[in-house]
């Protein structure tokens, strides 16, 4: 009895730390799962780092960043309409048009691969990963897929669901690279790996959404999809083109690097970003994906609690990023010395490089869809577009002049960082002017 007594004090106590509010819980929820499955990957990079070379690292970072430029498109953005509708069968419909978006974009992708993805590796610089270029529509298809069950799982706040899932995973990934690398030399195994992880949660959260929620989707119809993608117009006409210039102006520099400074200058800079850019992200994606639901909800009853919603998030994450963004600072290319080999001392100088910018990324990139939420889709266009070019003219210019890889990644760092503060400002500003105009039509009412 003392023993149960004992159990039934801590569970207390940990219940008494939660945070209170809903939205706060639901964080801790996806944060939480994030970070687990964010300390099983850099738990395993050691270990990976001893089986493969920078150059393989190099021809993983063109795969991932290919599929991440394109898999944004993979719906044409509707996914991220799923939250928006009041009605069930409705957001049942965009659902449905998000799904079948996929696979059409997955024949296209495919056609675009077989017909001129030889020659676009080539030109990177990547030729050990055209054995595996099959793999990038199938990555395509999963990945896409995913994106659209995930926003379907918000919207019913299913978010233990979502962290198990990314849980499983990164486990079946880094299984995977981890017995492909003991016995298969080059690339391969890191890349089949990695596809393993992308593809395998989507049937876990199929299987989950027909479980729960059978009812509402058999309501979808063919005239519900066509109103939908009616409805839902500025998705694919603005915020598509705006995802697509987000994720090239993250993913370029990438292929950039390939281009001109080869795979090994890649390989470094692609574990950096898989040891702290990738959990970084994926813990701003989790705060994302709970800050959506709940700015969705308040764009349309509270503008007010938005704008305030929007700063204490701001607020938190600055606090949370700031002491792991001062040591990689100060002692980044000791660390990853230590840690991953003598080898890896150049990834750790890339990282101290961009650790303000890392900083800056944390604490804007979960709140980057205000302007989409809000319905200024057209903002968000114009703002990406202009990073883009600053990106691209940083990185060419400094190959063009023949400078160091680490000045081209410094300048890559100081336009990311500029780019995210002016990003934060224009979205309290189109807050801002919504409450305004929300209070106009209260007034005349």
């Amino acid at each position: 009895m003392n023993r149960i007594a004992g159990v039934q004090g801590v569970v207390e106590k940990i219940k008494r730390r939660l945070p209170k509010s809903k939205f706060a819980r639901n964080v801790v929820v996806l944060a939480g799962g994030t970070a687990l499955t964010q300390g099983l990957l850099l738990l395993a990079s050691p270990i990976l780092s001893r089986l493969y070379t920078p150059e393989s690292f190099g021809v993983l970072a063109v795969f991932t960043a290919m599929l991440s430029i394109l898999v944004v498109i993979s719906s044409l953005r509707y996914e991220l309409a799923i939250l928006l509708p009041e009605e069930e069968e409705t957001a049942a419909n965009v659902f449905a048009l998000s799904v079948l978006v996929v696979f059409g974009m997955t024949l296209l992708i495919g056609t675009a691969v077989f017909l001129f993805g030889d020659t676009l590796l080539l030109s990177l610089k990547a030729e050990k990963m055209l054995p595996y270029l099959f793999l990038l529509p199938v990555s395509f298809l999963g990945l896409g897929l995913y994106q659209s069950l995930n926003y379907w799982a918000i919207r019913y706040k299913r978010f233990a669901s979502i962290s198990r899932t990314k849980f499983s995973q990164s486990f079946g990934m880094v299984c995977t690279q981890i017995l492909a690398g003991l016995f298969i030399k080059g690339p391969a195994g890191l890349l089949y790996g990695d596809v393993v992880g992308r593809v395998s949660g989507s049937g876990t959260l199929a299987l989950l959404s027909w479980r729960y929620d059978r009812h509402i989707l058999r309501k979808i119809s063919l005239s519900g999809v066509g109103k939908a993608a009616c409805r839902y117009y500025r998705f694919p006409l603005f915020s598509s083109w705006s995802g697509l210039l987000n994720s090239s102006g993250l993913q370029l520099p990438a292929l950039i690097l390939a281009s001109f400074y080869g795979p090994q200058v890649l390989g470094w800079f692609a574990l950096g970003q898989r040891v702290i850019g990738v959990p970084m992200t994926m813990i701003g994606q989790s705060v994302a994906q709970v800050y959506t639901g709940e700015s969705s909800r308040l764009a349309r009853q509270n503008p007010e609690q938005l704008l305030r919603l929007f700063y204490q998030t701001a607020k938190k994450l600055f606090f949370i990023g700031l002491l792991p963004s001062l040591l990689l600072g100060i002692a980044g290319p000791q660390l990853f010395a230590l840690v991953f080999g003598g080898i890896w001392y150049e990834a750790g100088r890339y990282i101290q490089i961009l650790s303000f910018m890392y900083l800056i990324q944390f604490v804007v990139f979960p709140l980057s869809q205000t302007l989409d939420i809000i319905e200024c889709q057209h903002v968000h266009l114009i703002w990406q577009i202009g990073r883009i070019v600053l990106i691209i003219a940083a990185l060419v210019s400094a190959a063009w002049w023949k400078a160091p890889p680490a000045l081209a990644i410094g300048l890559y760092g100081g336009v990311m960082a500029v780019g995210y503060v002016i990003l934060f400002f224009l979205s309290a500003m189109s807050i801002r002017k919504l409450c305004g105009t929300d209070k106009t039509a209260k007034d005349v009412a």
